[in-house]
């Protein structure tokens, strides 16, 4: 299974058509918050499965605050992070994946990508594909892949 993640896009959809074209197909999309009223132009955009979660700019309703998905035989616990403190560390965002029994703890807010093990748990923060903030501002998103072993891959890339 191959899963994009995408965070902060903020009302620009400009990079996701660029990875969406360079990338190939995906068995799913996730994103992570912020996305800004955008919901039904990802979903015209993209051919699968398409969830998120809502962000501190998203006011639609239209995705609850944090989530559970299942997909390749794994847990995906998903969070803008805002309300979890992400800003300062990921210890109360992987708490709440563990208490879901998640393999994966999802998030964005800080427009800043990084991947790593936490508790025994994949951390993924996709960065920002309109408006990034690390140190070189290049565009990021996230993809995971699950194979049918089991193993889970999760890497940042950029455009």
């Amino acid at each position: 299974m191959r899963i994009l993640v995408i965070s902060d896009t903020h009302g620009d959809l400009q990079h996701l058509e660029t990875v969406l074209a360079e990338e190939g197909d995906f068995d799913m999309l996730l994103h992570c918050g912020d996305i800004c009223g955008d919901e039904d132009r990802v979903r015209q955009m993209v051919m699968c499965a398409f969830l998120g979660v809502a962000g501190n700019m998203d006011f639609s309703g239209r995705f609850p605050r944090d989530r559970v998905v299942e997909a390749g035989g794994k847990k995906i616990f998903m969070s803008h992070g805002h309300r979890l403190g992400v800003n300062f560390d990921t210890e109360t965002l992987v708490s709440e994946a563990i208490a879901e029994g998640a393999d994966i703890a999802l998030y964005g807010h800080t427009h800043v990508p990084e991947v790593h093990m936490q508790q025994g748990i994949w951390v993924m923060n996709p960065g920002s594909l309109s408006y990034p903030r690390q140190r070189e501002r290049r565009p990021s998103y996230g993809v995971i892949e699950i194979g049918d072993d089991g193993g889970i891959a999760c890497e940042n890339r950029y455009l």
